[in-house]
């Protein structure tokens, strides 16, 4: 009998941005990845550099707001939703939540930061090689609206793929994990028998 499967949960995001990306209404995640796709294509179709879309975009964007509004006010209607907090910034109950919230995630990266400049952890340090290295080789053909789309294709897909087949993948990232846990143990063996210099002697 197979083992049940363990629900999915996407750290660091709000339940709606969860239920989204793992297909939860798939109307919603479909208007929403549609709507991502057609933006890119836009871009990468399109013969204007992203400055003069930018600012075309907002240009229209200005312009249709105040139209809405003016339109508003004519047939005594509201104007366009604006969320309470762009009219009246945030509180300090507010301010402090979002600060408790992103605590514990600062704190973790500044102890990480920590660890890899001590240059005390041999994997941490050679995971950082390799994912700074992997990036430099895709920012180098990769401009970054296409990287932001890849980043939106990942969320659409990964979180939803691993839900579907989390068994199967939990075993191969299990047999990767073991694999690099080997290479790392082969790999401090060998840097473990590099003649070190003796610490200096403390002066008399």
């Amino acid at each position: 009998m197979a083992a049940a499967k363990k629900p999915v949960h996407i750290p660091f995001v709000s339940k709606n941005v969860e239920s989204l990306v793992l297909w939860r209404n798939p109307k919603e995640s479909g208007i929403a990845f549609g709507s991502a796709t057609a933006a890119f294509l836009a871009y990468v179709l399109n013969p204007f550099p992203a400055s003069t879309v930018i600012c075309y975009a907002v240009a229209i964007a200005s312009l249709a707001t105040f139209l809405w509004a003016q339109m508003g006010n004519f047939v005594s209607k509201g104007g366009p939703p604006v969320p309470a907090v762009l009219a009246r910034g945030l509180s300090q109950d507010e301010a402090h939540k979002v600060v408790d919230a992103a605590l514990p995630a600062v704190n973790k990266a500044i102890a990480t930061i920590g660890v890899l400049a001590s240059g005390k952890d041999l994997k941490l340090s050679l995971l950082v090689v390799a994912a700074s290295y992997s990036a430099a080789r895709v920012f180098a053909v990769i401009g970054p609206i296409t990287l932001v789309y890849l980043v939106v294709l990942v969320a659409f897909t990964t979180p939803k793929l691993y839900e579907l087949k989390q068994e199967e993948i939990d075993k191969v990232l299990a047999a990767a994990k073991n694999k690099f846990d080997e290479l790392t143990t082969k790999f401090s063996e060998i840097v473990s028998k590099i003649p070190k210099a003796a610490p200096p002697k403390k002066a008399q």
